[in-house]
């Protein structure tokens, strides 16, 4: 039987790729029809992925709202669309033939992404939250002549948190992600990667914000970025924060913690102190200097941490690329004295 992930998105779509019509929730792998149903079929692997999805898309619907429904539905379309072609050589779908190897295990790689997306669906401190995600499957010129090559098609994938909740401040807060994340697909110039995801053909990338936390009138998002050019010895990747109030409609500034003449010079000498007490050796000879601007970023502020405030580094920032991305943790109590007087307003988020 062909696995449920690709019947319930078939469902969704009313059709399969080659214009088949639906009959039913399951279908009998002896009448599979396309390279893209028999790779599903033929590979253990591949079909115990697909089980896997059709159990976390299930799941991920239930209990939505028809409008957060109608969203999760639409990235699911876009998905099964993007998973046909972002594995073979053309980015188009294999109308004949069979997925190689590597096409088949591209394929579980991608089932197994969505699944790790759709499992973001779910309650949250009393907020019911779901995923809306877009892609992109582009050839690479470079790579076209390379019949060999790992890296035919570039894939790009964005899922961004969205609440599904009648409350005031929902619509406002699905806005504010959602601006975030044409501020993702417009690229990583600044960090030496593309210009623009939809339109870059010869790298990858996975990029999402989710919720972290949620404490009170606090939401605070954690935004995660990769993007990996082919032929690359590795990938880049970032780890940044969003700290929305819901109250006021807005995101944190560092004005709400902070104030006093010269607290940015405080904080950079508090984190300075920590970071060279936490990994010593490992940091790059007077790195620290230079982050003035960093430090004072709410963006690289990770709040849950009831003790301390932790400042987020990015690789090849104040050490080498194989440390990764440290953090460097400053107790309240050592910021006490540079703390506004909203701070713990904003912090435990009352």
């Amino acid at each position: 039987m062909i696995r449920l992930a690709l019947s319930l998105v078939l469902m969704l779509s009313g059709a399969l790729a080659m214009g088949t019509p639906v009959a039913a929730a399951s279908f009998d792998c002896s009448k599979a029809g396309t390279p893209f149903e028999h790779a599903i079929c033929d590979t253990p692997e591949l079909s115990a992925a697909d089980d896997r999805l059709a159990k976390t898309y299930a799941t991920a619907i239930g209990g939505l709202s028809e409008t957060a429904l109608s969203e999760v539905r639409n990235s699911q379309r876009d998905w099964l669309d993007y998973a046909r072609r972002a594995c073979t050589r053309t980015a188009e779908p294999l109308s004949s033939g069979r997925y190689d190897e590597r096409g088949a295990s591209c394929l579980v790689d991608l089932f197994n992404s969505r699944s790790r997306v759709l499992e973001s669906s779910r309650m949250m401190d009393g907020l019911r939250v779901y995923p809306i995600a877009s892609f992109a499957a582009l050839p690479d010129p470079y790579e076209a002549d390379n019949p060999d090559s790992n890296w035919p098609v570039a894939q790009h994938e964005l899922s961004l948190v969205q609440v599904d909740s009648e409350e005031a401040f929902a619509g406002a807060f699905n806005s504010f992600v959602r601006a975030e994340g044409k501020v993702i697909s417009a690229g990583f110039v600044e960090q030496g990667g593309p210009e623009t995801l939809a339109e870059d053909s010869s790298s990858d990338s996975t990029n999402s914000i989710t919720i972290q936390e949620i404490s009170g009138n606090r939401l605070s998002l954690l935004v995660n970025t990769y993007w990996y050019g082919h032929g690359a010895a590795h990938g880049n990747y970032t780890i940044s924060y969003l700290h929305y109030l819901k109250d006021e409609e807005r995101a944190l500034e560092a004005r709400d913690i902070f104030a006093g003449k010269g607290w940015q010079k405080k904080l950079l000498e508090l984190v300075t102190e920590a970071a060279e007490a936490e990994h010593g050796d490992a940091l790059w000879p007077d790195s620290l200097g230079d982050l003035s601007d960093v430090v004072i970023d709410p963006a690289r502020w990770d709040l849950s941490d009831p003790y301390g405030l932790k400042i987020q580094f990015q690789p090849y920032e104040i050490s080498s690329y194989a440390y990764g991305a440290p953090t460097a943790r400053v107790s309240w109590e050592a910021l006490a004295p540079i703390l506004a007087e909203t701070a713990d307003r904003y912090r435990y988020g009352y």
